[in-house]
């Protein structure tokens, strides 16, 4: 999510189709969390509006706690991800 609205931004300060195939990308990050929440039986629309909720309000380290079905601290939890991954 917090990728996601990061792509958001840049996509404002684009032009023509560029920005419109960048605001696409952004919409599709934002689907992975729903489809994960989806396939997991949970309510992701509940889910996915307090998870966007929490990384607009700060909480940068906002994920799914797909063991409780709520939002939660990915760094409390142990999940971290190396930065060469997402390079």
């Amino acid at each position: 999510m917090r990728m996601s609205l990061a792509v958001d931004e840049l996509a404002k300060s684009m032009e023509g189709k560029q920005a419109l195939a960048v605001e696409a990308f952004a919409s599709a990050m934002r689907q992975l969390p729903t489809i994960i929440a989806d396939n997991a039986g949970y309510d992701s629309a509940e889910l996915i509006t307090n998870l966007r909720a929490a990384v607009t309000n700060g909480k940068l380290d906002s994920g799914l706690n797909m063991y409780d079905a709520k939002i939660g601290s990915m760094a409390e939890m142990g999940i971290t991800e190396c930065l060469r991954v997402k390079e």
